[in-house]
This record gives C-alpha cells, structure tokens and sequence, in this order.
C-alpha cells in the first residue's frame, strides 16, 4: 500500500513538473529597447529622452526608460499586444497620450525584441525582430544585428582581436543578421559607404552565447549609437 502511495505521488509530481515545462514552453519572450535620442525629437528634450511603455492598457512595464536602454526579456503568454509608447510622467506613469501605439503579436516558444525607434516617414515608430535562440555550439558565439538606426543599408565590420581576422556584412533598414562567429573578442562599428557612424567599440562573444546588437539613433544627426545584450549559456 505505501509503494502504491509512493508512485502515485511520484506520477503525480512527474505530470506537475511536464506540465510546467509545457506551460514554459508556450511563453513569449520580449526584450524592450529605446532608441530614440531626445536631440532627434527636439533640440530642446532631454537627451535620454524617457518613456514609459504600457502593455493592453494595462500594466505600465516601463517606466522612465531613458534611449539606450534595453529592458527584459519579459515573459508574456502568446497573442496580441497593444503597445502604447509615451513621454514620461513621473506622477503618472503612462498616463500621457501615446507617441507609439502599435498591435505586435507574440508567438509561443519565441523570442523578439521591440524597439522604439526613429521612423524615415517621420512619427516615430515600434520595429519588431524575432530573434533566435537556437542552441549555439562550443567555441562559438551568434551575433544578432538589428538595424533599427534611422539610416539607409549600413555596413557592420568586426574584426576578432586574436586573429585580426574582418567579417563584414551588409544590413537594410529593418533587417536582423543572423551570424555564428568565432568566440572571442572583436571590435565593431557601423559605416554608411566611407562615413563612420558608429566609431570602434569592443565586443565580446563568449562561447555558447547569443549577443543582441541594437543600431538606434539617426544617421543624419550623427546620433547612431549600438546597444548590446548578451544571453550566455545557449545550449
């Protein structure tokens, strides 16, 4: 009778912990990411430019999140989503009409980024990409370039620092590369033809890793910038 009540109360744990990893598996994953400078919304905003972020009128998940920063990722179950992207208010939090509103959709078992950012037609906009988080092999590292920059195709170089070795790659507006490279360290920048607009940065891809690499900002202000996360441990 004790061995009956023991293995019912393992079958019962075992079902517990499947569904669990089914309920996980059918999240959405979003990272949120600011890419607007203040200077590209007027001369005399606050360079950081702070937004709040409001999900379905409901929860405020951002508030005060100033260009540069990315947020998340933030576990979302699968369907639509209003996004409404407003100026900050310290005293009310989203409450102020919205400069961005837009519907993304979230799949289960995926992972995107969502990036405010400066828009060719002129109002601002909300650019979506759907990263991937496939298992990345021993000794390499994969690099995702969103070109979110208000900016025609730009030319991303690297160049590993142990071999001196250039990978070059050229991205359209909008557009997410999707490359596996040598782990290791690098430097990086961003060129439109023979102008830079975005000077040498270090960047490091560590073995197993995803790296999220954001171009915001607007060329013609010379207010391209790159933002990074890195995601270890993609096994």
């Amino acid at each position: 009778m004790k061995n009956c009540i023991r293995l019912i109360f393992v079958l019962a744990f075992v079902c517990a912990a499947l569904n669990t990893a089914m309920f996980a598996s059918d999240n959405a994953y979003l990272y949120l990411v600011h890419g607007i400078p203040g200077r590209d919304d007027s001369p005399s905003a606050d360079p950081a430019f702070p937004v709040d972020i409001l999900l379905n009128d409901e929860v405020c998940y951002e508030r005060g999140f100033s260009f540069g920063s990315v947020a998340g990722p933030l576990t979302l179950a699968p369907g639509n989503y209003d996004v409404k992207v407003s100026v900050a208010n310290s005293l009310a939090p989203c409450s102020n009409s919205p400069l961005i509103e837009r519907v993304i959709s979230l799949e289960g078992g995926k992972d995107f980024s969502a990036v405010v950012a400066l828009s060719p037609a002129g109002p601002p906009t909300l650019l979506t990409f759907n990263n991937q988080f496939a298992p990345v092999s021993a000794n390499a590292g994969r690099l995702l370039f969103a070109q979110a920059a208000d900016a025609p195709t730009l030319d991303l170089i690297l160049q590993n620092k142990s071999t001196m070795k250039l990978y070059a790659y050229t991205v359209s507006p909008g557009a997410l590369l999707d490359v596996n490279l040598p782990a290791g360290d690098y430097t990086v920048e961003i060129n439109q033809g023979t102008t830079t607009l975005a000077t040498s940065t270090s960047l490091d891809l560590y073995s197993q890793s995803v790296t999220l690499l954001y171009a915001v900002g607007q060329a013609s202000n010379n207010t391209v910038t790159l933002e990074t996360k890195t995601v270890r441990s993609v096994i």
